[in-house]
């Protein structure tokens, strides 16, 4: 189980994930966080402005909109799915007992073990979330899940194939924080003149992903069992004009 894993750094040669790297994810994704500095964190998920990371107070804001959506407590324990190199995912240690990350990329999760990881409570694990989700055999641990900045780059059968084994399989998890998903409504706030068309806007392989409709991934939720609501980010944060967050609840938690 990748819960109990060492910190050991992963190979980066697996074929079969590089395979579903390259199938699964814009095909940069891997080769942009090789491309820069290995202590550069947020260059390496883009987490930037103008090609600039992002000021910690932006973070902080990212930061706070997760522990506020998740309602989280000391207790808790995260499974943070599309979770880069963990830079993010390591400011929410001292908010938690655990938190277990899971990327594709082996590059951004050696990465997280090297500066990030904390044994035996704080680990990473290079495997696809997809196939985490449907095949991980101890998923009791877990009681809230996270992916941000990340669902808009999976394709829609797998993101319902993800809510669904979320909801199915890791009964423990009572909710789930989505963030930073671009809005269908508000494409003109980013693109401005430009007509980007419904292909482009709904292409998981696009360097923004799929643009979803608030009331869109409402129902989405509802779909695979879950109750859905949809927020903004406060307007000091960089993309709250074209972004929502959405956070999943269990019927009756």
């Amino acid at each position: 189980m990748c819960y109990n894993q060492g910190a050991r750094p992963l190979p980066l040669g697996d074929p079969e994930l590089n395979d579903k790297l390259t199938r699964n994810y814009p095909a940069n994704y891997d080769a942009h966080a090789r491309s820069v500095k290995a202590d550069a964190f947020w260059k390496q998920v883009r987490r930037t402005v103008n090609g600039e990371p992002i000021a910690e107070a932006q973070i902080m804001l990212i930061v706070n909109a997760i522990v506020t959506g998740l309602s989280l407590v000391p207790t808790d324990v995260v499974l943070d799915l599309a979770c880069g190199n963990g830079a993010l995912s390591s400011y929410l240690f001292d908010k938690c007992a655990g938190l277990v990350g899971i990327d594709i990329s082996p590059y951004l999760i050696e990465i997280a073990q090297k500066n990030f990881a904390r044994s035996p409570n704080y680990r990473f694990c290079a495997e696809d979330a997809v196939s985490y989700l449907m095949h991980e055999g101890d998923t009791s641990i877990f009681t809230k899940g996270l992916i941000y900045g990340a669902f808009q780059y999976f394709a829609r059968d797998d993101a319902v194939a993800m809510l669904k084994a979320l909801k199915e399989r890791f009964s423990g998890v009572q909710k789930v924080f989505i963030g930073n998903i671009p809005d269908r409504r508000r494409v003109d706030r980013f693109f401005g003149g430009l007509n980007p068309t419904a292909t482009e806007l709904n292409d998981h392989e696009a360097r923004m992903g799929v643009w979803y409709m608030p009331e869109e991934f409402e129902a989405l939720a509802r779909a695979s069992g879950w109750h859905a609501s949809c927020s903004y980010m406060p307007a000091d944060f960089d993309a709250s004009n074209y972004r929502f967050d959405v956070t999943l609840e269990r019927p009756g938690s």
